[in-house]
């Protein structure tokens, strides 16, 4: 609980004397830009501020807005879930203004710095860096030699795009720079998210504070995206190239592609043709104008730079060097990112700038200068000690947290390598209010802003993203690390007006009712999505089936009937022996722990618990295609599958919980999604998956003779959600004939055979990239199976002396029918292959 008085939510919050403080200035009151914040949360009361806490981690929560940890332990990256301080970081127009003349200025200086790095060099020349921090370095791409000068286009416009520059404010109150980010740098997502979750929470706050809004910085962003794109009476195909779900940023990347209307794609989706590059879309190859990157220099080319890539793309830099494409920021920007550089760029900014660098540099020594080594070595305590290379893996570290061994091997490693090394002063952060649990106390901050081109130079977001530690202790303030997050309001002097992304009435906007390219795995993905749906709704109705089974049988009554659902059971998970064993007389005898097991253990295959995660897994690779309503049900279907479960009772209340959720995924994609070429592969992956759940059950059930049994009837209908149809139809009546003909011919019952072969035909139709005179693979697979399905009827299989058998045997075909179409549905839209040439044929 918060301290009760709501009076006094500032009680708890202690300065550190000689330390600058954000929340008091140094009379010890409040300064004015925080007077009305304060006011507020103090009217606010602790109770009202503990719901809104909750409602904030609800809100990101169902957003899904994670960071992934990794781990070398684990296989997969974990997801942790965002951390938001309530109370924002604030600055004022005229402090703003004085960062934001420093960070332009940086801008100019990178790019001037990596224009002259790839061509002329005169930073070398003119002796303004050693050659070894330069050519030493792994971060100096050669393969990028010249680019500058050789394409025009790049000549002509900025090289460097954007780029985001990390900030300490000192104890004696001035801000320095500690690092920046230009490949691929993050958090401007996470900003936009916490700015609105924050005016969600407080809207009123918000709107009374007169804050400067981010949206502008993402307009400009994307029209300077546009402007880089070189295209010209068309919109251009950008797309955002992720590293995939596992990287530790993908949220952001899933989220500002939607945000911004681009295609996300992942490395396996693009390929270089005649060194042009093109999206592998189900409507064909598509090709890509801009590339807005999120994968680091060193994996975008496997063919030119490292060789182990499969994050980018063969060809790519040849492609570039054609002008045929645009990547931002343009590959080889990573040299900036070389922590060696820190200590000259003072001395550089006088020498392609002429003038004196706005924002200083945290003290910093490269060690590969034996004056620096020297200096540094001294007094070792006063820095902390960094690889000149970010993809060093040697992490961070200070002498005091050294001690014994560790500190003299790591004093080898300085004098054995001092040019792998930078030493940067140790610089004592101003301390931060952080809302916790007793009102305010002091953290630490670091401060992450995000500068973009503009028609006209640089341009600022008027705030940023704060990464805070609630400890004073914690030195290293990163997201790795668990540190929170805090939004940064920058106050404007007047009232602001709404910022959005929607173009001007000036610019005319042509109607299209087609949307952009379907990338194959994006196709293939939604495919196995709605078939592990479909699976996971056909495991979750049979074990709920057998449960209530074993609930409802007395004395030996319906015993048989019973074992055939529990077959069913492993039949259907496809966990033998399972109930079908020679020795499945003990499970018979206690059933439990094997339908817990396959329920919930993911580590199962073919169980319950390992669908569920497939399909969640399926989601994430296509999380910007998905609806907030569809992202927030699978947000529960994640979380579910994580409780425990100790009774019949807890498995019948779990399992009707993943039903719901699963029929409202599939509701949702109904009723919501448009009927564009994502929703057919969807839609065909469904009616596949639900066509081969029907024939293996009917299968299983004619094979261990449960049609011979009303029970049995009864239970399968119960599974397939059609008894009620079924006994207002037959009046109570129930025979074999009846049964097979609803659940296989029926074309009224939505979920019968037939209704779902019909839907295949019709869907078929819709694929993209049909020609009316051309009969493709999925389509003699199609018409075979419908073909064969219709020649045909309940009443043809009646008239044997074996129909449960005839109609078994019928059943593999049309089963292995449907695995010839869904083969030839992969072959044809997910799986593109490069054109080879072997050498020594006539065609060279």
């Amino acid at each position: 609980m918060m301290t009760k008085d709501p009076y006094h939510l500032i009680d708890n919050y202690k300065t550190i004397p000689g330390v600058y403080d954000e929340l008091y200035d140094a009379d010890g009151q409040i300064r004015n830009k925080y007077k009305f914040l304060v006011k507020s949360f103090q009217e606010l009361g602790p109770a009202e501020l503990i719901n809104r806490r909750r409602d904030t981690d609800r809100i990101l929560r169902e957003n899904g807005v994670t960071y992934n940890l990794y781990q070398s332990e684990q296989r997969e990256a974990k997801e942790r879930p965002w951390e938001l301080d309530l109370f924002p970081l604030v600055m004022e127009s005229e402090e703003w203004r004085v960062l934001e003349r420093g960070l332009n200025q940086r801008a100019d200086l990178l790019d001037a710095l990596i224009r002259d790095v790839y061509s002329k060099r005169r930073l070398l020349y003119e002796k303004k860096i050693p050659p070894e921090i330069l050519f030493n370095e792994t971060s100096f791409l050669r393969a990028c030699d010249g680019m500058y000068d050789s394409n025009h286009f790049l000549a002509k416009n900025p090289a460097l795009l954007f780029f985001v520059c990390d900030l300490i404010r000192a104890a004696d109150g001035n801000f320095y720079v500690l690092n920046d980010r230009v490949q691929a740098p993050s958090g401007s997502g996470y900003s936009l998210e916490n700015r609105i979750v924050l005016s969600r929470i407080f809207p009123s706050m918000y709107r009374d504070a007169m804050v400067h809004r981010v949206a502008v910085y993402f307009r400009s962003l994307r029209k300077s995206l546009t402007q880089l794109s070189g295209v010209s009476g068309r919109d251009p195909v950008i797309v955002l190239l992720t590293p995939g779900p596992s990287n530790e940023t993908y949220f952001e990347h899933a989220y500002l592609a939607g945000y911004l209307g681009y295609t996300l794609v992942q490395g396996e989706d693009l390929t270089v043709r005649k060194n042009k590059v093109y999206m592998k879309t189900v409507e064909g190859l598509q090709q890509v104008d801009l590339i807005l990157r999120r994968v680091d220099d060193d994996f975008m080319d496997p063919l030119e730079l490292r060789g182990d890539s499969l994050l980018g793309v063969p060809g790519l830099l040849e492609s570039v060097r054609s002008g045929n494409v645009k990547i931002a920021n343009p590959i080889g920007t990573g040299f900036l990112e070389n922590r060696a550089l820190l200590p000259f760029y003072a001395e550089l900014c006088r020498f392609y700038l002429g003038e004196d660098l706005i924002l200083p540099m945290a003290p910093t020594y490269w060690l590969g200068n034996k004056e620096h080594y020297h200096l540094v070595i001294q007094n070792p305590e006063k820095y902390v000690f960094k690889t000149v290379s970010r993809t060093d893996e040697e992490t961070p570290v200070t002498f005091v947290e050294l001690s014994g061994q560790r500190k003299d091997v790591f004093l080898e490693k300085l004098q054995h390598a001092p040019k792998r090394f930078i030493a940067q002063e140790m610089i004592e952060s101003a301390t931060v209010p952080v809302l916790g649990e007793n009102g305010f106390r002091p953290g630490r901050a670091i401060m992450r802003t995000f500068v973009s081109s503009s028609g006209s130079g640089y341009q600022t977001m008027a705030g940023g993203l704060v990464r805070v530690s609630p400890s004073l202790d914690e030195f290293f303030i990163t997201s790795q690390r668990g540190a929170w997050s805090k939004d940064l309001w920058v106050l404007s002097t007047e009232t602001q007006k709404e910022e959005s992304l929607l173009v001007p009435k000036s610019d005319q906007i042509l109607i299209s009712r087609k949307s952009s390219g379907v990338p194959s795995r994006v196709a293939d993905n939604l495919f196995w999505l709605a078939r592990y749906l479909e699976r996971s709704e056909n495991q979750t109705r049979v074990i709920r089936e057998a449960i209530f089974k074993i609930l409802q049988v007395e004395d030996g009554y319906e015993k048989e009937s019973l074992e055939n659902i529990l077959k069913l059971v492993t039949h259907v998970t496809n966990s033998y022996p399972g109930f079908v064993g020679d020795d499945s007389g003990e499970l018979f005898a206690n059933p439990f722990p094997e339908l817990q097991r396959l329920t919930v253990d993911k580590n199962i295959v073919g169980s319950l618990g390992f669908h569920l995660r497939s399909l969640v897994l399926a989601s994430k690779s296509v999380r910007d295609r998905l609806s907030d309503d569809m992202k927030k049900i699978l947000l529960h279907l994640e979380d579910q599958s994580n409780y425990g479960i100790d009774s019949y009772d807890q498995i019948i209340d779990y399992l009707q919980k993943i039903i719901v959720n699963l029929s409202s995924l599939t509701g949702l994609s109904f009723e919501n999604m448009s009927r564009e070429a994502g929703w057919y592969f969807l839609n065909l992956g469904r009616r596949i998956e639900r066509s081969i759940n029907m024939i293996l059950m009917l299968q299983g059930m004619i094979q261990w003779k449960s049609f011979e049994d009303k029970s049995s009837f009864e239970t399968f209908l119960r599974i397939s959600d059609i008894r009620i149809t079924y006994n207002r139809r037959y009046s109570g009546k129930i025979d074999q004939e009846s049964v097979l003909d609803i659940l296989l011919f029926d074309i009224t019952n939505p979920r019968s055979l037939a209704y779902q072969l019909e839907q295949i035909n019709a869907d078929l139709q819709f694929l993209p990239g049909k020609d009316k005179k051309v009969v493709y693979s999925e389509d003699r697979a199609a018409l075979q199976l419908y073909t064969h399905f219709k020649m045909k009827d309940i009443s043809i299989f009646f008239e044997s002396e074996t129909p449960l058998t005839s109609v078994s045997i019928w059943l593999e075909e049309l089963h292995g029918y449907l695995r010839v179409l869904s083969d030839a549905l992969s072959s044809r839209y997910f799986n593109y292959t490069e054109e080879q040439t072997r050498i020594g044929d006539t065609n060279g």
